[in-house]
């Protein structure tokens, strides 16, 4: 490459096309890449959930989630297994090893969870074994109202009409509506007259499943035709279901309306949202994998937009990353076309040459552009890491182009003609220009090959750093001694040395008389450096302000969701006083009819409009939340990952209530020491109330009664059966749901509990309080699981300062260092991944280094002379510290990706003076 460039200086044509064709190339991927807010990642994360109606953590863990643990291990390239157990559901998360196959792990997962399905409780849901995606996010979310609409009615316009309008645009992969009931024909028994018959809910719903179906009745020929047979067993209407007759255990019938009431209505809800206080109904929308955010989210809005215009209901959106990434993206492409404008402006100030000037502002867009069209091949998008890249890299880019022309700017002035200096100049320094773009691409393509989660993310960003150094060198070996030879002209101003030019030459004449000072200076300036580094604040990514706050709401057990709705309303009215506040969308969810958490959504008037960010906002409504009592409150922040707190710590350990016990201790020791943190709270579940039944064993066995049946009849008699084994109803082209169950005021009266009629083994029924005592007890909300044992994790969020100083802090309390034998402290959530990221960009560092140097033997042909290049790069910290204490700012991921990029400007700046310092010294110039 190092005689390229006389040959494009001969040859201007070829060159001139190959670019025109690349940035014809690149301005057409340019408008084709997706814009994300993400690189499309894919992490190695498998989810496998399992469902039992009613089973209780402490029932799944024991009878599900270990089983399913145990199982998972064999999967191929797993790293960590975490489980989380909560009422009916067990959910167990497999983190996969950085390169794992994971559709073979997924595989195998499948083969794993199905040989042990003999082995689950027999009426769990099948088992989900779902492969998790990044690119899984929603693009939208809305809030559904309309006030003249019933909940259910609402509910199938979601489900019908908007899914199917949603689903029809391009790039859309899913519907999901949170909140809202569903129909379903509901017989609420009445518990006298179930006494009075001698029947059980339980019988009911079983005669009701096996005679209330249509099935398929085989084949016939009549009159010389086949004909198809169909039994019809389905009631037409609501009043013949109800006038349907039921068994009795004695051999006498029974109408199902004697029993109790039959009507058609709607499911219980189990989640209830409102928008500014009035009902609304949740719904969000997915993109499928490789489209893009922008063009997905711009499609659904502008759809909705047009149903909310065509009526019947109202859309208020929630939640879009449409602005966000448009930011992102503007900001961006503003700072890349910042950067070269300034980069243009210091070529012109040193050469004072327009021509030269102009030159050097090709090269830009000539090494930018083209790089979209690299991008294609590889599948990325234009997100934060791509966009990142490409700023940063603006003003490297002109680099090799100013290298060149300031050298062909030297030849001129010794009096060679344009032409015969571009020719000179270039085989002059061509091969220094090499060994610089290859020192650049060796620092930063090390950054594409990061272990971890950290690596998964910054793939594209090293990629693209690389690629657009590759083009720019590209330009200044073929472009730029092209156009310097056709378009310079000899200056005929003064070429006497600069004011700047001078102070530098009697800095340097100094420096090598009196060489101890420079080295001392450099010495002392990097311990100083690395001294400051070391108190510097650390945070895993700066908090940006989106617009919008995110509030958790954890209830006491027990809550009931109308309560629960009450306390979240009461915090939205407090709320909209504030002015930075547009708009306020609570959720309270329930399982089981007990409510667990909730939420609370506040969208922000646009940053250009309110003199306080999002976190000052946050800080100034603690106060007013403050106030609400009986409801841990806390503000989660997803930038960082894990559960949206500043800071995350988890205790593991074998023993259970060891580890509660110490993450209970350690939560009271922070709350008490560490008073730069607020809203500590551990994820260790108060006990809920519930209501416990003990067979009695020998009446039981006598009776012909077993556990089984007596834990199926009180499910079915108190919720209904599992959805799946409920009989279903065909009205209005639709499969409705018969929900059997006592009515409502039954099932919260304790003594219409105890008669409950339990199914005997041998026919008839006996009441429950004859086989079982009936007690009220406590049990665990939620159970967590790592690697197999049981973890607590401790959570807070920051008042003041940064996560690795409060870290610090709550790992120097003795409750934190004189832990129970057995139980272990780690972090987790954000401060692992910082812990990580700070490894493995130290690696990728180091790696780097030892490619530089690598790259240097080859140019000098020598083990030793890169040495002296290599001692400069220390000093890079220095620049570093001097910049984040004057701007103030913590050390985060980004400032890792600033040092690194100014190693690769040290050492290009490096190379090109050693390498003309070695050359003159061979031609035989004195020092």
């Amino acid at each position: 490459m190092k005689n390229i460039s006389a040959w494009a200086i001969k040859n201007p044509i070829p060159p001139i096309v190959l670019f025109l064709a690349l940035t014809i190339a690149g301005l057409s991927a340019y408008f084709q890449l997706p814009v994300n807010q993400i690189p499309n990642v894919e992490f190695g994360q498998i989810s496998v959930t399992v469902s039992q109606a009613g089973a209780s953590p402490s029932e799944l863990e024991t009878q599900v989630t270990q089983q399913v643990e145990a199982a998972l291990t064999g999967v191929t390239g797993v790293d960590k297994i975490v489980s989380t157990v909560r009422q009916g559901v067990s959910e167990t998360d497999i983190e996969l090893q950085l390169g794992a196959d994971i559709s073979r792990a997924v595989d195998d997962a499948r083969d794993a969870v199905a040989r042990i399905r003999a082995n689950l409780p027999q009426d769990i849901d099948e088992p989900q074994v779902t492969r998790r995606d990044a690119s899984g996010e929603p693009v939208a979310y809305f809030a559904v109202e309309n006030s003249a609409m019933s909940a259910q009615d609402l509910s199938y316009y979601i489900d019908n009409t908007l899914t199917r309008e949603m689903l029809a645009i391009k790039g859309v992969a899913a519907v999901q509506r949170l909140g809202g009931v569903d129909r379903e024909i509901r017989i609420a028994l009445e518990p006298a007259r179930l006494e009075a018959f001698g029947v059980t809910a339980d019988q009911i719903s079983q005669q009701l499943r096996r005679s209330n179906v249509d099935l398929p009745g085989g084949r016939a020929e009549l009159g010389g035709q086949a004909q198809t047979i169909r039994t019809l067993g389905g009631a037409d209407t609501v009043e013949a279901l109800a006038n349907e007759l039921v068994t009795l255990p004695d051999g006498r019938a029974v109408r199902l309306r004697d029993l109790g009431d039959v009507t058609d209505t709607a499911s219980e809800a189990t989640q209830l949202l409102r928008y500014n206080g009035a009902p609304a109904i949740g719904v969000f929308i997915q993109r499928a994998k490789g489209s893009s955010e922008v063009e997905v989210s711009e499609a659904v809005i502008d759809r909705v937009k047009e149903l909310d215009k065509a009526g019947p209901v109202h859309f208020r959106l929630i939640f879009t990353p449409v602005d966000f990434i448009k930011g992102l993206h503007d900001g961006s492409i503003e700072a890349l076309f910042e950067g070269a404008l300034l980069a243009v402006f210091v070529v012109f100030l040193f050469l004072r040459d327009w021509r030269a000037t102009i030159i050097a502002a090709v090269a830009i867009p000539l090494a930018t552009i083209p790089t979209f069209a690299a991008l294609m091949p590889f599948g990325f998008t234009l997100n934060i890491m791509t966009l990142i890249a490409l700023a940063l890299v603006a003003g490297v880019l002109v680099d090799d182009a100013i290298v060149e022309i300031e050298n062909i700017h030297r030849h001129m002035a010794m009096g060679k003609k344009p032409y015969q200096a571009a020719l000179e100049a270039a085989d002059e320094i061509g091969l220094a220009v090499v060994a610089t773009s290859a020192a650049i691409i060796a620092v930063f393509l090390p950054v594409s090959f990061m272990s971890g989660e950290t690596g998964v993310w910054f793939r594209e960003f090293g990629i693209t750093v690389a690629v657009a150094v590759f083009f720019s060198l590209l330009v200044a070996r073929l472009i730029t001694p092209m156009m310097a030879a056709y378009f310079l002209k000899r200056s005929h101003e003064s070429d006497k040395p600069s004011s700047l030019q001078r102070w530098y030459d009697d800095a340097l004449q100094f420096s090598l008389r009196h060489p101890i000072a420079p080295i001392g200076a450099g010495v002392l300036s990097f311990i100083a450096a690395v001294v400051a580094m070391s108190q510097m604040p650390m945070t895993f990514i700066p908090r940006l302000d989106n617009g919008a706050l995110n509030l958790q709401a954890e209830f006491p057990p027990g809550t009931t969701l109308a309560q629960a709705d009450r306390v979240l309303t009461r915090i939205a009215e407090d709320s909209r006083r504030v002015p930075e506040i547009t708009s306020v969308f609570t959720s309270a969810s329930s399982a089981n009819g007990a409510v667990g958490t909730g939420s609370v959504n506040y969208q922000l008037t646009p940053r250009s409009e309110r003199k306080l960010s999002d976190y000052e906002v946050q800080q100034a409504m603690r106060p007013m939340l403050a106030a609400i009592p009986d409801v841990r409150l806390s503000f989660q922040n997803f930038q960082g990952g894990g559960r949206g707190a500043d800071v995350d710590l988890e205790l593991t350990g074998d023993d259970a209530d060891k580890v509660t016990q110490a993450a209970e201790a350690l939560v009271v020791a922070i709350r008490k020491s560490v008073p730069q943190l607020t809203e500590v709270r551990a994820s260790t579940s108060l006990k809920r109330p519930e209501l416990q039944i003990r067979p009695k064993k020998e009446e039981a066995a006598r009776l012909g009664v077993s556990a089984s049946a007596l834990a199926t009849a009180l499910r079915i008699a108190t919720s209904g059966d599992v959805d799946r084994n409920l009989a279903k109803f065909d009205i209005d082209n639709r499969q409705v749901p018969i929900r059997v169950q006592l009515r409502d005021s039954a099932r919260t009266d304790i003594d219409s509990i105890r008669g409950l009629r339990v199914p005997k083994i041998g026919g008839g029924s006996v009441r429950l309080d004859a086989v079982a005592d009936i007690e009220m007890g406590v049990g665990v909300t939620t159970i967590e699981r790592r690697d197999r044992q049981r973890s607590v994790t401790i959570y807070a969020n920051l008042l003041s300062g940064q996560p690795a100083e409060a870290l610090a802090a709550i790992e120097a309390l003795p409750e934190a260092k004189n832990l129970p034998a057995g139980v272990e402290l780690g972090r987790g959530g954000e401060s692992e991944q910082l812990a990580d990221s700070t490894s493995a960009f130290a690696s990728t560092l180091f790696w780097g280094m030892i490619l530089v140097y690598l790259v240097l033997v080859l140019l000098f042909r020598d083990f030793f002379q890169p040495l002296t290049i290599m001692t400069g790069l220390p000093l890079c910290l220095a620049g570093a510290a001097i910049g984040l204490a004057v701007t103030g700012q913590p050390i985060s991921l980004f400032v890792f990706i600033g040092i690194v990029m100014l190693v690769g400007i040290v050492t290009k700046n490096s190379i090109l003076l050693v390498d003309f310092a070695v050359e003159q010294r061979a031609r035989g110039v004195p020092l």
